[in-house]
């Protein structure tokens, strides 16, 4: 299960990370579409997708440290979610 869902123009982003080894996945609609590995408090993921035949670019920004996790989601440049 996802730590973070977010629903965006009939699309849903989740977003998994664990902090003991440091993964983190972005799924866009099921299928992971970034995989990175990190310790540090900010980490930055960008993928490109097709949505009504439009070219959309989205960044997903994973926070995460001692105290917690969030995340920053940016759909062409526009932040469209965050947390917290």
């Amino acid at each position: 299960m996802a730590d973070f869902s977010i629903t965006l123009e009939g699309h849903t982003i989740e977003i998994d990370t664990s902090s003991w080894n440091g993964s983190e996945a972005i799924l866009y609609d099921g299928d992971v579409v970034s995989k990175k590995r990190s310790f540090m408090y900010l980490t930055a993921h960008s993928f490109q997708v097709k949505e009504n035949e439009e070219s959309i670019v989205y960044e997903v920004n994973v926070i995460a440290g001692m105290t917690g996790h969030g995340y920053i989601v940016r759909r062409n440049g526009v932040i469209v979610a965050h947390e917290p």
